[in-house]
């Protein structure tokens, strides 16, 4: 249960903006529950990205809709930071 609130206090915060997308790996690397949330809640979670945008974004970087951010490859990570981060 504990680590259900830590993905959503997390979700939150990269929703508000007060968490970046390179702070996220960051935190990842840190603390497990992180690192188990899901690619695209983080990304569909992220301001003036929805469901659609955040599917688009994953194929074009070739993750699949069920890759944990733990999970996610050197070449996944830079094409992610591309897409997102202006």
């Amino acid at each position: 249960m504990a680590n259900r609130r830590r993905r959503a206090e997390v979700k939150r915060q990269v929703k508000s903006g007060e968490l970046s997308l390179e702070e996220l790996f960051e935190l990842a690397a840190r603390e497990e529950c992180v690192a188990q949330m899901r690619a695209y809640d983080l990304i569909s979670a992220l301001p003036a990205i929805g469901e659609v945008k955040a599917e688009r974004i994953m194929n074009n970087a070739s993750i699949a809709k069920t890759r944990r951010i733990r999970g996610l490859g050197p070449k996944q990570r830079a094409e992610l930071f591309r897409a997102l981060v202006r």
